[in-house]
This record gives structure tokens, sequence and C-alpha cells, in this order.
């Protein structure tokens, strides 16, 4: 999920139905959403998930 606050644009999970983890943040230049900022945002996920046990 992505949260949109002027020029910001952060990258976030839901975990534990109300508790929710920032995975990234980056200012937004573009109209587009870089797709690396996608790809690292995914890529912490999976760290973040190993390092949970889930």
């Amino acid at each position: 999920m992505e949260l949109r606050p002027m020029p910001e644009r952060f990258f976030y999970a839901s975990w534990d139905r109300d508790r929710f983890v920032i995975l990234s943040h980056y200012k937004k230049k573009q109209d587009k959403t870089d797709p690396r900022e996608i790809e690292k945002a995914l890529d912490w996920l999976d760290d973040w998930l190993k390092r949970k046990g889930k």
C-alpha cells in the first residue's frame, strides 16, 4: 500500500489487523511511481517478514 502526503510517498504493509509497518519513504518527483521504489519496498517487506518469522 502507498500513503501520499504531498510530495512524499510511504509504502507500508498491514500487520496484525490494526498495526502497520512503514517499508519505504521517498520524495516523488514524477507522476509515475518509480518501479525501483516499489521493488525496494517489496524487498524490505520480504526482509521484515523473515525477521518476524512469518
